[in-house]
């Protein structure tokens, strides 16, 4: 029956392009698969945490899962993966994205994967791990337990955890399965021997040419600086250049539309007609390697930072409900 019904999908859009396809997606679920129907695991909760080990590539890895507290097994529900930062811990990026806030959050699963030594694959210098093959256990093993929605997989992250969104962002299976991402201070680690952060060529074998991706960066930022430059022996892009270039993987142009949005921050969007926004930047000039949040967290309370002019976090989760795969893109994920 759930063939069935797919097949009948396809057929109604299959002469749609890409934009119309995914405008449609907004409104269809694909049907649900294996987890939908299933008791919430043995001590979850709606509307909490909880930790949960996993064995991935021969080693014993662990994540966070937040149910939302409207979460309904015979409803498929949205998922975010969020990646910490270099040096801190799921638990702390629970505790900066907000995304767990009833105040902006009550409809999306969340997971929090843990990095070996708190950092992740694509950062230089930390040994070989195998972060993609973990992400790809833990969808599986998600899958398999709850009710989520395959068209609604997205992905977020802090700092070395943003240059690790960017790494699934650009791989050839689970950029095919991750709907959108919004990398925030993201370190975007290029192996290069010369570093010319406006022109080098970075690279990237994302399976989709339409894959929305939003980015925010601080102009104050000292770690990862927003003109980018050498650290840890590799090239950091300029900022600019970054987006820019996603820009133009996805077929919209090299120029942009930029709007104030607060004070000393501006958004610059690209794309027009169906696509605009598709790829889009935030920048605020003045704050540093931090969560933009008009509240205090755990970034901008640090010594010489401050709170933002506006936050992140309900733009990214606004982002994410506008950006579904399309029917096309999931159907050739599960059929």
């Amino acid at each position: 029956m759930l063939r069935f019904q797919l097949i009948i999908t396809l057929l109604t859009v299959v002469c749609l392009d890409r934009t119309q396809a995914r405008s449609i997606s907004r409104s269809i679920v694909i049907p649900p698969f294996a987890g939908c129907g299933k008791p919430l695991p043995q001590g979850q909760a709606r509307g909490s945490y909880t930790n949960v080990s996993i064995a991935s590539s021969g080693f014993q890895r662990s994540y966070l899962v937040f149910i939302p507290p409207t979460y309904n097994s015979f409803l498929p529900t949205p998922l975010i993966l969020s990646y910490h930062g270099g040096v801190r811990t799921a638990l702390d990026q629970l505790q900066l994205d907000q995304l767990t806030n009833p105040e902006f959050n009550t409809v999306s699963m969340v997971v929090y994967p843990q990095g070996i030594n708190d950092t992740w694959e694509g950062v230089p210098e930390i040994g070989f791990r195998n972060d993609v093959q973990f992400t790809t256990d833990i969808l599986n093993e998600l899958d398999s337990l709850y009710c989520i929605n395959p068209s609604r997989i997205t992905s977020t992250g802090k700092s070395d955890g943003a240059g690790f969104c960017n790494v699934l962002a650009c791989d050839p299976v689970l950029s095919k399965r991750i709907a959108a991402f919004a990398p925030v201070s993201g370190a975007y680690y290029v192996d290069t021997t010369t570093c010319s952060p406006f022109t080098v060529d970075i690279p990237c074998s994302a399976a989709r040419s339409d894959i929305p991706f939003v980015t925010f960066h601080g102009g104050n930022d000292t770690t990862i600086a927003y003109l980018g430059g050498v650290r840890k022996t590799e090239c950091l892009p300029a900022i600019p250049h970054f987006i820019q270039d996603w820009a133009l993987r996805d077929g919209l142009g090299d120029k942009n539309m930029s709007t104030p949005i607060a004070v000393n921050t501006t958004r610059y969007s690209f794309g027009s007609g169906f696509e605009t926004g598709l790829v889009e930047l935030y920048y605020e000039s003045n704050i540093g390697h931090d969560w933009p949040s008009t509240k205090p967290n755990a970034d901008n309370t640090v010594a010489g930072h401050h709170v933002a002019n506006y936050n992140a976090t309900p733009i990214i989760l606004s982002f994410f409900e506008a950006h579904p795969l399309s029917i096309l893109e999931t159907l050739e994920e599960i059929v």
